[in-house]
């Protein structure tokens, strides 16, 4: 009867050494990664100070570090991007990097922090896509670190996830119109330029245009940054008419703004009263 209560006592402290052991290894987590990690310890990566530099530039920095003694190479960046709960395979990238992560003195000890800095969460694709799809303040991101860890293991590890791809900024944008001539002659080209209508500060610029005529139609005339049109004959009955053309901004963010501008057509052909002489 001893002799199997002593058994019973060497399995117990059989146990608690192993599972000591494996603490020491990999630190406190040790469940996530299982009783093969004693022999071939991968590297535990974590990220804090998450923190946005630039809120409606989506600039972000944050800290990645090691809590226990195994080394890690950050080879790369990858964005996830969604569109609502559906994702938008076509906008994620991958975005090669170098940078080492030291290990820690010991396990659970907080190792040396690699800073990354001024890390922009969207690309020119994200800003197409928004455009081609007025999807305003409707596109997401996952963020992921990668890269291989002193032992060779492959890590993949999630710094944040449902950013907004754009950041916030409710600052409107400011629309103007530039027309030329402001004086024409039916029958000739009047153009209508937008160009000069700024964002709200954010360096983006405007991505979408609206352009009104609503003596010809109460729909829109045109989605250029600039256009012309020539003003027909019959539209003018009197020697001159003055004439509005208005023009809506919006900006990646999905502010808006809106001006209106006027232009004078003649009609040497009209009588002064209205009408064309008969």
């Amino acid at each position: 009867m001893q002799d199997k209560h002593k058994k019973n006592l060497y399995k117990i402290l059989f146990i608690t050494i192993l599972l000591s052991f494996t603490i020491i290894l990999v630190g406190c987590n040790w469940f996530a990664f299982g009783l093969l990690n004693i022999i071939d310890p991968q590297s535990q990566i974590r990220v804090k100070n998450f923190v946005y530099k630039n809120d409606y530039k989506n600039i972000v920095n944050f800290e990645v570090f090691s809590i226990n003694q195994a080394e890690f190479i950050l080879s790369d960046f990858e964005f996830d991007y969604y569109r609502g709960a559906s994702r938008v395979t076509s906008l994620d990238r991958t975005v090669g990097v170098n940078y080492y992560v030291a290990p820690s003195i010991g396990p659970g000890v907080e190792g040396t922090s690699t800073s990354i800095t001024d890390l922009y969460l969207y690309s020119s694709g994200v800003l197409d896509y928004v455009k081609a799809y007025s999807a305003f303040n409707e596109i997401t991101c996952d963020l992921y670190i990668a890269g291989t860890d002193g032992a060779g293991h492959d890590l993949k590890i999630k710094v944040a996830d449902g950013l907004s791809a754009l950041g916030v900024n409710n600052k409107a944008p400011t629309a103007v119109i530039s027309i030329k001539p402001t004086t024409q002659e039916c029958g000739d080209y009047v153009e209508f330029d937008g160009s000069g209508s700024k964002d709200g500060g954010d360096g983006l610029g405007i991505a979408k245009y609206e352009w009104y005529l609503p003596v010809i139609s109460t729909g829109i005339i045109s989605t250029d940054i600039s256009f012309s049109y020539k003003f027909s004959c019959s539209l003018i009955t009197d020697s001159e008419e003055v004439i509005t053309v208005k023009l809506k901004v919006t900006d990646y963010y999905g502010n808006e703004d809106s001006a209106a501008e006027i232009v004078t057509i003649k009609n040497p052909n009209a009588t002064s009263g209205g009408g064309c002489p008969g």
